[in-house]
């Protein structure tokens, strides 16, 4: 078996089975005739018995978002401001003199040539991808006691659905992509991957299912979202954070995948404990590896919670940057596969904590503010059901998920690294790289 490095930049290798990922999506670059198809990136992330350990390493590139910007003042800015333009900043590119001398192209044809070109020409163990992250309109924060229960009797909220201005934020966010797409010519995910929670689901449903997106005989059905267990929001004791059991994910989700590993129950909620933050690190890092090991594409969609993406955003040596829920943000990643064993301790599960704000005396029937609830409505040629209404009642709870004695809680591992902080890298292309040795 090659090299994980030897495998990135390439171009199409007939030689890989038609149903590889490899060979799943056939992406044509706009005024070229050639289609350029991107290898797997580092097919194996287990190096042979033979081989040095590789492990992959991360860096936000900077100076083409503007959220990349340490002088953004992220509470300020308006993604859905059409001047902003997704944050892509107005500039030239050092392909431009080949690709469009004359301006004529929009910014973000330029920017996805000048990728495909750094992807091109790079090192054999480099590759450059972008990824959108989307954030669900999540439950906000209530009370001590019934945010630990199923349910307060008259109503369910355990893994909850979409409260009636999440619906709202996700069809906006689906007119600001339609509009990109159609007049600033956006490069539109390739892959999309969401969080198991009934939330993430349906917000990713409402956002991208009746996008106008390229098609191909591998792919006629460009929006399959795969369901990634470690997508999910940072694991605390509420029982909104609880996911429903697989066989109900699959008829909320019909035309939805799931990883191969997904287990039917939730194997990482338990009562009265929360994740620690270091630990929804480590599980982020190890949701990239497995995503950049398995997948070729260029542009990448994230449907998660926000704060699953400020640890997304902590891994990838991003600047923090305060996201207003249903807000999306790019970031351009460097990915590297060098030498050596991984920093980072192999993810084996969540490290819990005692969950601080718990409280056993049920409060006065008028303060228990339970959160909004209420049926997403039906979206034309959407395959994925939602909830009918009934006389405004909250969807139907999923079946219930098995009884779990709290967990015993884990000291904190001491060895978790720190990420980096920020790197400032702006790239240029000047020829092609040399192969990792």
């Amino acid at each position: 078996m090659e090299d994980q490095e030897s495998l990135l930049g390439r171009h199409e290798n007939k030689h890989l089975g038609a149903n590889t990922i490899a060979s799943a999506y056939m992406y044509k670059l706009r005024r070229r005739k050639a289609t350029v198809v991107l290898s797997p990136l580092f097919t194996t992330m287990m190096s042979s018995p033979a081989s040095k350990p590789r492990h992959l390493e991360y860096k936000t590139v900077v100076g083409y978002f503007k959220q990349d910007d340490q002088n953004v003042d992220a509470k300020l800015f308006d993604y859905f401001k059409a001047a902003e333009n997704f944050g892509l900043i107005d500039r030239e590119y050092d392909t431009d003199k080949d690709f469009d001398p004359e301006r004529k192209l929009t910014q973000w044809q330029r920017f996805e040539h000048h990728i495909h070109t750094l992807n091109r020409q790079t090192p054999l163990n480099v590759q450059y991808k972008l990824l959108y992250s989307e954030t669900t309109y999540g439950t906000p924060a209530w009370n001590c006691y019934w945010s630990l229960k199923d349910g307060n009797g008259t109503t369910t909220w355990a893994d909850s659905h979409l409260a009636p201005t999440g619906i709202a934020q996700a069809l906006l966010a689906h007119d600001f992509w339609q509009n990109l797409l159609t007049t600033q010519k956006t490069s539109p995910p390739q892959t999309f991957y969401t969080s198991p929670l009934t939330r993430c689901l349906q917000t990713s449903t409402l956002t991208f299912s009746n996008l106008t997106l390229p098609t191909s005989p591998s792919t006629p059905m460009p929006f399959t979202p795969t369901i990634k267990e470690l997508l999910r929001e940072g694991i605390s004791a509420h029982t909104c954070d609880r996911r429903s059991p697989k066989t109900y994910i699959r008829t909320q989700a019909p035309t939805f995948l799931f990883e191969p590993s997904f287990p039917e129950t939730d194997p990482y909620w338990r009562p009265l404990v929360s994740e620690i933050p270091d630990s929804q690190d480590q599980r982020s890092r190890a949701l990239l590896d497995d995503i950049f090991a398995h997948d070729n594409s260029t542009f990448i969609s994230f449907s998660t919670h926000s704060g699953e993406i400020n640890s997304l955003l902590r891994v990838l040596r991003h600047r923090s940057f305060w996201l207003p829920t249903g807000a999306m943000i790019p970031v351009l990643v460097k990915i590297e596969s060098v030498e050596g064993e991984s920093p980072w301790p192999k993810y084996e599960g969540p490290v819990y904590r005692p969950e601080e704000n718990v409280c056993e005396d049920v409060p006065p029937p008028l303060e228990t503010p339970a959160p909004e609830t209420a049926p997403v409505p039906e979206v034309p040629n959407n395959e994925v059901p939602a909830p009918a209404p009934v006389d405004d009642t909250p969807p139907p709870p999923p079946p219930a998920a098995p009884v779990m004695e709290p967990a015993e809680i884990v000291p904190p591992v001491e060895n978790i690294p720190t990420p980096p902080p920020p790197v400032a890298e702006d790239v240029n292309v000047e020829g092609n790289g040399a192969p990792f040795v």
